[in-house]
């Protein structure tokens, strides 16, 4: 059998299904290792809004790594609300805000805290 190369593999077209609800969750994260069932809401294409006021600097901070990491391999795009509440959004729903987009896929806590966004 011979392997078929990446680029002729057809890649799914999420706007093609137009007839998607989209599903908001709110979750508030109190372990680092809540974060896989995060995941899997934003895998299953649920725009993803966490709180991570519970976490300390550097376990909010590999929160939003790991999430802007599965938001960017989906295409979707990564929203700071407040100091430590993000919104995750997949590719196929569309965001409109004044808010400047973060220039880094991982928006970094720190500079957040000291206002400036990264």
């Amino acid at each position: 059998m011979k392997a078929k190369s990446m680029s002729s593999i057809p890649r799914f077209n999420w706007s093609a299904n137009q007839n998607i609800q989209s599903e908001v969750v709110v979750k508030t994260i109190n372990a680092v290792e809540e974060t896989r069932e995060a995941l899997q809401l934003l895998q299953a294409r649920k725009v993803v809004i966490l709180v991570l006021e519970q976490l300390s600097q550097d376990k909010a901070q590999r929160v939003v790594d790991w999430m802007a990491g599965g938001t960017c391999a989906i295409d979707g795009q990564t929203f700071w609300i407040s100091e430590k509440t993000f919104m995750f959004v997949p590719n196929q729903v569309e965001i409109k805000s004044q808010r400047p987009a973060p220039t880094s896929a991982s928006p970094c806590l720190d500079d957040i805290s000291k206002g400036v966004i990264s």
